[in-house]
């Protein structure tokens, strides 16, 4: 009977007109709430975008005090969630439409420290192509992707380095970094590099990269290219963890604690 319920539940919410509200839960928190426009939606939150182990992982990893950039935030899943353990989270997405979603699911739970930023992590200041299909299509990119389907309208975004809006003021020194961005994570490394050398100030004491060797050519890039941007004298690789064609990679600055 339970088996049976569960069947039927899937069913009627896989035919639930759009837009819907579902309820997400998170263990110690009440249940994190989230509008759904569309199946890519319902995909980014109630199956955590296939990476649910990492969701869990991070957020376990996270404190009180901690400062978090999610970059990529899309429709809010990590943000969201870290929202609730940080003094602080920085919720990057650079696509109109995805970002509208981010920003009413941030209104929905009623979170006062997330600060939603509209403009493209890089390495350098100016503005460029974003491809995009929209919150209903694939991840935005920086690229045109060899892949099927991938995005392909053109929206005009600005972009900024971290180190420039760290050094301006714009954004405070994060503790926490989840980077996810197709590709593009090589140029806001490049973007990051008197950040992550300690010259504001400590340097975050954990990273993320999600890396995407298939698209890191369209940058004249490799994945040891990004490798040898992280300083081995200040953070060490703790994890490394495939997930189709992306790879997981975890940093830990090495005079912090584990956590």
């Amino acid at each position: 009977m339970d088996a049976l319920r569960n069947l039927m539940s899937r069913i009627v919410v896989r035919f639930r007109p759009y837009p819907y509200t579902i309820a997400l839960p998170q263990t110690g928190f009440p249940p994190l709430r989230f509008m759904i426009h569309n199946p890519v939606e319902r995909y980014r939150t109630v199956e955590y975008g296939g990476e649910r182990v990492l969701w869990q992982a991070l957020l376990q990893q996270l404190q009180p005090q901690d400062i978090f950039f999610d970059i990529g935030a899309s429709v809010g899943l990590m943000a969201l969630g870290a929202a609730r353990i940080c003094k602080q989270v920085y919720a990057f997405e650079p696509d109109p439409e995805t970002r509208a979603s981010l920003q009413t699911n941030v209104e929905l739970n009623r979170l006062t420290n997330v600060s939603v930023v509209s403009w493209a992590v890089s390495d350098r200041s100016g503005e460029v192509q974003l491809y995009s299909d929209g919150a209903a299509g694939f991840a935005p990119t920086l690229i045109k992707q060899p892949r099927p389907n991938a995005p392909s309208d053109e929206i005009r975004v600005t972009t900024h380095t971290l180190d420039d809006a760290i050094e301006s003021g714009d954004l405070p020194l994060p503790t926490v970094i989840k980077i996810d961005i197709e590709g593009a994570e090589i140029l806001c490394l490049r973007g990051a590099r008197r950040m992550f050398s300690g010259e504001f100030g400590e340097p975050p004491r954990l990273m993320v990269i999600e890396v995407h060797p298939e698209f890191l050519s369209g940058f004249s890039a490799t994945v040891a290219d990004v490798e040898a941007l992280i300083d081995s004298e200040i953070y060490e690789l703790f994890d490394a963890q495939e997930r189709d064609a992306q790879e997981h990679h975890w940093y830990r600055r090495r005079d912090a604690s584990a956590g």
